[in-house]
């Protein structure tokens, strides 16, 4: 049976990264940068001041206070958005906005609540020193260097620098489209009746929110029954997209025939069967550019490999240089015992508390254990090779969010 890494690896080496387009940057959000973006400009483009105040000579108000203020006339005033065309001279103060361009003369900004107005004069009760209160030109960011790394994830702060590049469009990954199909006779969808031996389906709902959030087009091709031409219908379709994943129908009862039809339907087989706990029985082909996943039934089963299979080859698929995956390690509150041979996946709670971060299992530790999902915030993971972590030992998880 192929480890966790092994079979990570086969499906990455399968993925084909999907084409660029350009977008409006008000519609890039979490999308994926296609290209590096360089500084066309200085920012800020000119030499401004940090806050409202007064634009003076450093060198004149050595000794400044408020028994021996400084008093400077005051011969302009300078709003933000605006320029001043003449030269400060000694002797003399410019009211400045914060924002609002450096006059040439001056080296400094006296803050506003050291100063009082006095008619055409200003007392000034505390010295500054040559540059204090002045915002650079091309402090923050220079001409010619690197702003924004392809691969990288646009956040609200990425597309505030678009915008003072002056972009009105940029160019990201295009989105993976991913088909998704239930399968089984006793699955329902919601607003059917929930008659005896019926389940409701929740795995299609949580995997078209799953691939939103990580940045992909959902599909839904609803449920199929557990019978072969009906399966063979949706896979059909479903092989049109990036990817299709299928939940149920890839285990070995007498009606799982996903298998069958993806080898019929010239699907090639990558592997069947991992050391994973929950999700063993997880599928994985490949049909010209377009990527399987038979994934398991059960709701947590679901869960675990999408993040460990489905998510690595969304983010491939677009470029994405980051791991949306966080992970951290913590304290263990209660212990866990696995029987070796899986990596084990257990739904829990983290928390910060007294400077380290603790966790602990919760919930039924069941693959189809729904509540403990909901009451979950990381999955707990424990290696195959340990049988048993104790109470106050460190152990590795994975937080649910980004």
């Amino acid at each position: 049976m192929l480890g966790i890494e092994q079979a990570r690896d086969l499906v990455l080496e399968s993925v084909v990264k999907k084409d660029s387009e350009v977008v409006d940057i008000t519609s890039s959000l979490n999308r994926i940068l296609a290209c590096d973006l360089y500084s066309d400009i200085d920012l800020p483009t000119f030499n401004n001041s940090a806050m409202d105040g007064y634009a003076v000579i450093s060198s004149e108000l050595k000794g400044a206070s408020f028994d021996q203020p400084i008093s400077l006339e005051v011969i302009g005033e300078i709003p933000a958005g605006y320029t001043y065309s003449g030269i400060l001279m000694n002797g003399k103060a410019i009211k400045i906005m914060t924002g609002a361009p450096i006059p040439q003369g001056a080296d400094a900004v006296v803050p506003i609540e050291y100063t009082k107005a006095e008619g055409a004069l200003i007392k000034v009760f505390r010295g500054v020193k040559d540059k204090e209160n002045i915002r650079y030109k091309g402090e923050d960011l220079a001409h010619g260097k690197l702003v924004l790394k392809k691969g990288k994830k646009l956040s609200p702060a990425d597309i505030g620098m678009l915008a003072a590049q002056n972009l009105r469009t940029i160019s990201v990954s295009k989105l993976p489209s991913v088909s998704i199909l239930a399968t089984g006779d006793e699955v329902v969808d919601v607003g059917e009746e929930l008659s005896p031996g019926k389940i409701r389906d929740i795995n299609s709902y949580t995997l078209y929110a799953n691939v939103i959030k990580y940045g992909g087009i959902p599909i839904s091709l609803g449920i199929a029954k557990d019978n072969k031409d009906a399966i063979i219908r949706s896979i059909e379709n479903g092989l049109n997209s990036d990817i299709l994943v299928i939940s149920g129908g890839v285990s070995v009862g007498d009606y799982d025939f996903v298998k069958e039809v993806l080898i019929e339907k010239g699907v090639s087989i990558k592997f069947w069967k991992v050391a994973i706990k929950p999700g063993k029985p997880i599928l994985f082909g490949v049909k010209g550019n377009t990527l399987v996943f038979g994934l398991p039934g059960n709701p947590i089963s679901t869960l675990v490999t999408f993040r460990e299979f489905v998510l690595p080859a969304m983010c491939k698929m677009q470029g994405r240089v980051d791991n949306p995956v966080r992970e951290q390690y913590a304290v263990l509150e209660r212990d866990i015992a696995i029987t070796p041979g899986r990596r084990h996946y257990f739904m829990g709670n983290i928390c910060y508390r007294d400077g380290s971060y603790f966790t602990k299992p919760v919930g039924i530790q069941s693959s189809g254990a729904l509540n403990s999902m909901l009451q979950s915030n990381c999955l707990i993971v424990v290696p195959e090779d340990t049988p048993q972590v104790k109470s106050g030992e460190q152990v590795l998880v994975q937080l649910l969010d980004e």
